[in-house]
């Protein structure tokens, strides 16, 4: 016995730290939680209590929602229909691949349509894919997770799991999840699936960006990633700042999958790749760069914030981000392009200025500097 329990106290560790290690690599975060177990019978007198002590939100995804003329899903849909008494706002999302016995039509059922009629917002999921959520997050605080569908069967005869967590920062990855769902009537038709990884939108024509003078005149922003020749660390940062000029938010949310795409990763990559990849950039533009704070949902999405600069911006047309443009462009092109546009809206011209002048002012080489002018001369033509 004491020869087992010696093992353990070596195994346990080294666990551990592989988990943490494994944790670290695909950019999974372990947030601080309180657990507790509600599975099989417990389950649904400690939904009631949540629901009941809701202060601001409800926010659900169901595989299924079957609420009979009476019974225990009846009682926790009335549990929603008073929380929207009471102020609290209601979201569901909801499964639409027949099953059960239902119909696609039939998923809004009378005691649905009720919640509805006093100011639930009820959304399908698309139905190219299967919504097998169990999910609930109350006052993006509490979250409710498990096997447990709201039926008879689940709540009152089968065995089920599910926990109660109280932990904000899962709530917030959560709730980014849940928000960026494909919902039905949202496709893009005759593209495919809206479950595959697809390019960024992009900005709207005579759009432009505020670009800040610091990114070309501190030496630890551009010139340094020029000098390391992080040519997808600058173009991923040229699309987050497209982004928020889009969104018009500095924080927003990002599909790793859908921003490879957008960066031109080979789509003989696997999923799984190309999320790696991504984690890495952003994670470099976080730690090495210091010019973005990123958080990764599962690691498959990532929530990004972009750090505020000091001094002044100035302006760079929006179809210098275009990411075939991008793509397209050598890194010393991009960053003489960009030297161009900060002179001018000082007033002045780049050819006033000599290669060692520009070469002391920006921090990077005159040989970079010679090719990033020729191109764009040669492209000028």
């Amino acid at each position: 016995m004491k020869s087992n329990r010696a093992k353990l106290a070596l195994i346990i560790p080294a666990l551990l730290l592989s988990l943490s290690a494994f944790a670290a690599d695909m950019g999974i975060e372990f947030h601080p939680a309180k657990v507790k177990d509600i599975s099989d019978r417990s389950y649904e007198p400690a939904v009631i209590r949540l629901l009941d002590n809701a202060k601001e939100s409800i926010v659900m995804s169901m595989y299924l929602i079957k609420p009979n003329v009476s019974g225990p899903v009846c009682l926790l849909v009335r549990d929603l229909e008073e929380a929207l008494g009471r102020g609290v706002s209601v979201e569901i999302y909801l499964n639409t691949r027949p099953t059960h016995g239902f119909r696609p039509d039939d998923i809004i059922t009378p005691p649905l349509q009720s919640l509805i009629n006093k100011g639930a917002k009820i959304y399908k999921f698309t139905p190219h894919v299967r919504l097998h959520d169990k999910l609930i997050i109350v006052d993006s605080r509490y979250v409710v997770d498990g096997s447990m569908n709201w039926s008879v069967a689940a709540i009152k005869s089968n065995y089920e799991s599910a926990v109660l967590i109280d932990s904000p920062e899962l709530a917030k990855d959560k709730l980014i999840r849940i928000r960026n769902f494909p919902l039905e009537g949202h496709e893009k038709k005759g593209e495919g699936r809206p479950d595959r990884p697809e390019s960024l939108a992009a900005l709207p024509e005579g759009a432009t960006i505020d670009v800040s003078n610091e990114l070309l005149n501190n030496r630890a922003y551009f010139a340094a990633m020029l000098k390391a020749q992080a040519d997808r660390d600058m173009n991923t940062y040229f699309l987050l700042l497209s982004e928020l000029t889009r969104t018009g938010e500095k924080e927003f949310f990002v599909s790793l999958e859908n921003l490879a795409v957008t960066l031109g990763v080979s789509p003989e990559w696997s999923d799984t790749d190309m999320r790696r990849q991504m984690i890495r950039t952003l994670k470099s533009l976080q730690d090495k760069y210091n010019l973005i704070d990123v958080n990764f949902n599962y690691g498959k999405d990532a929530w990004v914030e972009l750090k505020n600069l000091p001094g002044e911006t100035f302006k760079v047309s929006g179809d210098f981000f275009d990411p075939k443009n991008l793509i397209s462009m050598s890194q010393p092109a991009k960053f003489v392009f960009l030297i161009k546009s900060l002179l001018e809206s000082e007033g002045k011209s780049i050819e006033l200025f000599s290669l060692p002048e520009l070469a002391r002012r920006f921090g990077i080489s005159k040989d970079s500097l010679r090719k990033g002018l020729k191109e764009l001369r040669q492209n000028s033509r």
